[in-house]
């Protein structure tokens, strides 16, 4: 039978090699810093005014590291002598060290590491034919169910979802002629705000439709004539602070190459008519 270990054993097992009584580690962290090869800028962003960060435990041992990344009560830290990364309970530390790691957290938009699953589904809207002089013209109307599932034991907000579908536009309808549409890969999208998400949270909204047209004229005599709008696939994006936390994409295969815009092909029409599926109904 498996013994299950408490973080608190694993924690000690680290201790020795992670922190170090007062005195010594002041003494070798000043000689370390010297030498060492850091980025200010990079040291600011994770939290330190300083060329090094001074954590302290409940215990009073402390150590000089950089803040890495949070996730839920866990922190990734870097000690500042010789690189080694550790992730570390917040509980651990004591009350000044974890005040100075919850504002970093707060106020770094990079300081969590976030996990969200990201899902969606295509769905047929509406759809409609059009016979006329043994020519059949059918418009269909698809949309997708889109959903988002925070993993994180940290809470989200400030944050966007923001969503392109992919398609070939092969054919367009002109009364009762069928005329060229505008190419491959052209692209539909909006841009959400998501309400704030607690751990475990999941929202779900559907996208506005785009148009699929399907022509065909089977005559006589003569070849058949048919053209058809092609959906390739969606691709979903949350971004916070200008960063692109998660992302999915439904159809990997054909999608792979393709970039975020093509402005090229399609102008991209950024909204918040999805608003009101998040509950927010201001105007």
């Amino acid at each position: 039978m498996k013994i299950p270990i408490s973080p608190a054993v694993v924690l000690a097992s680290l201790l020795p090699a992670l922190i170090v009584p007062s005195a010594f580690a002041e003494k070798k962290v000043k000689a370390a810093v010297k030498v060492a090869s850091i980025n200010p800028d990079l040291m600011k962003s994770r939290g330190m005014p300083d060329p090094g960060w001074t954590l302290r435990d409940n215990d009073g041992r402390e150590i000089q590291a950089m803040l890495l990344s949070a996730h839920g009560d866990m922190v990734k830290i870097q000690r500042i002598d010789n690189e080694q990364e550790f992730d570390v309970p917040i509980a651990m530390f004591d009350s000044e060290t974890k005040g100075r790691i919850r504002y970093w957290i707060k106020e770094d938009p990079e300081a969590v590491d976030y996990s969200l699953a990201i899902s969606a589904s295509r769905l047929l809207v509406n759809s409609t034919t059009t016979e006329l002089s043994g020519r059949s013209f059918k418009k269909s109307e698809w949309g997708y169910q889109i959903t988002i599932h925070n993993e994180t034991r940290n809470e989200l907000n400030g944050a966007t979802v923001e969503y392109r579908i992919i398609y070939d536009d092969n054919v367009g309808f002109v009364r009762t002629q069928a005329t060229p549409g505008k190419g491959e890969n052209q692209r539909d999208g909006r841009t959400v705000s998501l309400p704030e998400m607690e751990f475990n949270d999941e929202i779900e909204f559907q996208t506005p439709t785009v148009e699929v047209e399907t022509y065909e004229y089977v005559p006589n005599r003569g070849d058949r004539e048919y053209l058809k709008d092609e959906i390739k696939g969606i691709w979903v994006r949350v971004v916070r602070h200008e960063e692109v936390i998660a992302e999915f994409r439904s159809n990997e295969a054909a999608m792979a190459s393709m970039s975020w815009d093509d402005e090229e092909e399609v102008e991209i029409t950024i909204t918040n008519r999805f608003k009101e599926s998040f509950g927010d109904n201001d105007g």
